[in-house]
């Protein structure tokens, strides 16, 4: 198994591109579902946000929910708090994805996508290669956030200026897709990556040599017994 990086800039179209993944039966761990999940009420980094940030952020007569969009306002005008939010929040997000390639590394899938909006940003593009970046133009992106969101051009700009320039993006994109279409053709684009990416023998090596490392260790094992 090997894995491809989908990000892009926010609103730029990872979701779309992950139900069309998903379409062609390709397993994706979506990152930003997984932050909705360890923020939950109960979990570790709940615990740790409430002190950090206070009951304020939190709605008590829903079962103390995370307000998610006032924390977001407060952390993606400063970069200070956004950091403390996301020391946080990060490693346990990681755990989570971690568990869950594991499981499909055991279920013998060929690759696997991540879907993760701040790939670049945290690093992950150190050690996974095939990156599909999701792109359109800025206009586009702004318009898309405010009718997503609902949130004043103002704020729009702000989570916008919070990542990495798509400039910046497209330079590390081993694939790159325009979104700025219909759907259909967003969609072509990614049947394409998807025939490149199942017609590599990439998953054969990578396995192959998974599978000579477990086999040197157990050797190695059976000689120390004597």
């Amino acid at each position: 198994m090997f894995l491809v990086g989908l990000t892009g800039g926010i609103a730029c179209g990872k979701s779309t591109a992950s139900a069309i993944f998903e379409e062609r039966g390709i397993q994706v761990v979506d990152s930003d579902a997984i932050a909705r999940e360890v923020v939950q009420p109960g979990e570790h980094a709940y615990t740790k946000l409430r002190a950090e940030f206070g009951d304020e952020f939190f709605d008590d007569e829903n079962g103390g929910v995370l307000r998610r969009e006032k924390l977001g306002k407060v952390v993606f005008a400063d970069s200070d708090k956004r950091r403390r939010l996301n020391a946080i929040t990060h490693p346990e997000i990681r755990k989570r994805i971690l568990l869950r390639l594991l499981r499909h590394f055991v279920n013998g899938e060929r690759f696997v996508v991540m879907d993760v909006p701040l790939f670049f940003e945290v690093g992950y593009h150190r050690f996974i290669k095939k990156v599909v970046v999701m792109d359109c133009d800025e206009q586009t992106q702004l318009a898309r956030l405010m009718a997503r969101d609902g949130m004043s051009e103002e704020d729009a700009k702000a989570r916008i200026r919070s990542q990495m320039p798509m400039e910046e993006k497209r330079k590390l994109a081993t694939y790159l897709i325009d979104n700025d279409g219909s759907r259909e053709d967003t969609a072509k684009q990614i049947h394409e990556v998807i025939d490149q990416l199942e017609a590599s023998l990439l998953p054969f090596v990578v396995r192959g040599i998974i599978l000579a490392v477990i086999a040197a260790v157990v050797a190695l094992s059976v000689l120390c017994l004597w």
